[in-house]
């Protein structure tokens, strides 16, 4: 499942989305994704022209979006693997 921001938007004020999760794609790099997570499962917010997941350069701008959408975003916290 991919979504646009505006599919996002939508999804998340109808309560499909239930979480999200920012994902850094290069540690030595500041490349973060943000994943959606749905009834159908996880997927990356899109660009809504390329349908390629959109990259952010710092975890602010990410954050951002994610606000954007409507989530509430209180903390931030690491988890080991």
């Amino acid at each position: 499942m991919q979504w646009t921001m505006a599919n996002a938007k939508r999804d998340f004020a109808a309560g499909y989305l239930s979480g999200f999760e920012l994902a850094s794609l290069r540690p030595l790099v500041s490349v973060w994704v943000v994943r959606l997570q749905g009834p159908a499962g996880a997927g990356a917010l899109v660009d809504a022209r390329s349908k390629e997941a959109r990259e952010f350069k710092t975890l602010d701008a990410a954050v951002r979006a994610i606000e954007e959408i409507g989530f509430q975003v209180n903390a931030l916290h690491q988890v080991q693997r």
